[in-house]
């Protein structure tokens, strides 16, 4: 996967490289190229987040959180996150103080997958994902809604106790340290 996005982006450089070697591109060439490379990168992007789905190992790295109050804060994405490994999905909010009960200022809640469905929709491709989770913590309900690409997401995670936080940012695929993300000591 990715030598096949490497081989893509080298392509596109070398086309870039001789087009400017030839002659000053107009404006219309220009546009028509950028448009291209656009299109090239999408297609790796949402390639990309449809193997992570199919292979149920993903991470919504989150740069917004939203409470049941509605108020909204910028958040690191780093630590502030839902993952699915395998049978295996973490949800973890922390704040910059470091106070709180996974070490880094939040919590760190994990729980086995009791069900996982995925629904694609046909006109935009973006994809629904609700699933259930189980834990020392209790149930969970996780509904992620996702563009083709995985540049725009969003979870709710939902408690049996009435409580709710939303999640806004990115999907990204779990590639172990790839993924750039901090767990703290899981909580409960």
């Amino acid at each position: 996967m990715k030598k096949l996005a490497l081989s893509i982006v080298t392509i596109l450089f070398v086309i870039v490289a001789s087009a400017q070697e030839q002659a000053p591109l107009t404006k219309q060439e220009k546009k028509a190229l950028r448009q291209e490379q656009k299109r090239q990168s999408e297609i790796i992007l949402a390639r990309n987040t449809s193997e992570a789905l199919r292979t149920g190992r993903f991470v919504l790295k989150a740069d917004q959180l939203r409470g049941r109050g509605g108020y909204v804060m910028h958040v690191n994405p780093t630590t502030n996150f839902v993952a699915v490994e395998g049978e295996e999905a973490y949800v973890q909010v922390a704040s910059a103080s470091g106070i709180g009960f996974n070490g880094i200022g939040g919590v760190t809640l994990r729980g086995k997958i009791t069900s996982f469905e995925v629904e694609q929709g046909k006109k935009h491709g973006s994809y629904n994902i609700v699933m259930n989770t189980m834990g020392t913590s209790g149930p969970l309900t996780i509904v992620m809604n996702i563009n083709k690409t995985g540049e725009m997401a969003s979870a709710s995670v939902h408690t049996n106790y009435g409580s709710r936080v939303d999640m806004n940012g990115v999907l990204v695929p779990w590639t172990g340290t790839g993924s750039k993300i901090y767990k703290g000591r899981e909580t409960y």
